[in-house]
């Protein structure tokens, strides 16, 4: 009571009311922001499985919950929080009333043999991978086909390999790496284990290539693809934390730009150095991914068994092919192009951010999270 007479005798007690009251509006305006800048990004993955069948399902229908299960092993090697929205076995017909939710990140299909055959087939594909927009958070889709040749002893053929194939590229995609490592890094690996296997079926060092899985509920164990190191964790820009001459001389950088100093253009190239090297796309490359104006695809080309792996390695130039059957499928938009007007610049929890790191009142974690999660929505492009 001493301390509020104090108060009151200094200030007149109508302006401590004013001066409350602006702190109040000031917190009401400020509170999200502040709370922003310091709140840990959300990077776990909600996903939801379709196991589409050509018939209706039947009570002895499994796989939906077998690929679900390898699903969410795999995203646990590669260090992803996930849980699924909804596992789903349903029919062609029951598909054309689907609607996606919206809280789902990534959206898995996976065709039984009969409809694989009258959609991935004719295009020459084991699978695909789709992203819609310029958010990597959201519109996923993995597509692919339970679909075994049995004519064939290659792993690579396995339909657990193949989703492995697929999850990874998405991984890749959902973390912020550029679309050229999307596709060349899980290619070069694919390609490497290719080369391993034609080569020498005995030699153990193809093993380091592959993992073995065990689905709950099952008793098979499934060949998948080894996870791509990098892409373990929150890895994008790990190896910035612990240089402190890098460090130092980003925080000044940040100085300048908090003044004005340097504009938002020149700083987005100095946050761009402290990610990993970008791979530049090659004309191989190109021909395994379609571009949309509001999207991409990366398409995984099916192996004829009827042809040796030296062809396969050296494949002939792939002739074009109709995806209209395989777009109908696809819960996305990708016709119109992504307007810049609408893809946020630097927004303000960054900026409330980039100052209390400058001061050294955030530590540099909080920081360098802050600038991943700029590159998975999209505002800093690497590409």
């Amino acid at each position: 009571m001493i301390r509020v007479n104090k108060i009151k005798n200094i200030v007149p007690e109508e302006k401590i009311y004013v001066i409350f009251g602006i702190l109040i509006t000031l917190s009401l305006i400020l509170g999200p922001t502040l709370t922003k800048s310091y709140a840990a990004e959300d990077s776990s993955v909600e996903w939801q499985l379709l196991y589409i069948k050509k018939d209706a399902c039947g009570p002895k229908d499994n796989m939906d919950k077998v690929y679900a299960s390898l699903i969410s092993k795999y995203f646990e090697l590669y260090q992803l929080a996930n849980h699924n929205s909804s596992v789903d076995c349903i029919s062609e017909s029951q598909f054309k009333d689907f609607q996606k939710s919206e809280n789902v990140n990534l959206l898995v299909l996976i065709f039984d043999q009969a409809l694989g055959k009258s959609t991935l087939h004719p295009n020459n594909l084991d699978g695909i991978y789709v992203h819609s927009g310029n958010d990597r958070t959201i519109n996923h889709l993995l597509m692919m086909c339970d679909c075994s040749d049995f004519a064939s002893g290659y792993e690579t053929t396995l339909p657990s390999w193949i989703l492995s194939h697929e999850l990874s590229h998405f991984v890749l995609s959902y973390k912020g790496f550029s679309k050229s490592d999307i596709k060349m890094k899980i290619h070069e690996k694919q390609d490497q284990y290719d080369t391993c296997v034609g080569s020498n079926f005995d030699d153990n060092k193809c093993n380091e290539f592959k993992i073995i899985v065990r689905a709950d509920s099952s008793t098979k164990n499934y060949v998948m693809m080894a996870p791509y190191a990098p892409a373990i964790g929150n890895t994008l820009i790990n190896y910035a934390i612990t240089n402190s001459e890098l460090i130092n001389l980003q925080r000044d950088l940040t100085k300048m730009w908090i003044t004005n100093t340097i504009d938002d253009k020149a700083y987005e190239t100095t946050l761009k150095h402290l990610v990993n090297p970008v791979t530049n796309s090659t004309s191989e490359d190109a021909k395994l991914a379609l571009e949309f104006p509001n999207g991409f695809m990366i398409r995984e080309l099916s192996k004829p068994t009827e042809i040796d792996w030296n062809q396969y390695l050296n494949p002939i130039s792939d002739k074009e092919k109709s995806f209209q059957t395989l777009l109908n499928y696809i819960p996305f938009n990708l016709k119109d192009p992504v307007s810049e007007s609408n893809i946020e610049k630097m927004p303000n929890w960054f900026k409330t951010r980039a100052l209390l790191w400058s001061e050294k009142r955030i530590s540099d974690k909080v920081f360098f999270d802050g600038v991943e999660h700029l590159v998975r929505m999209g505002t800093l492009k690497l590409d």
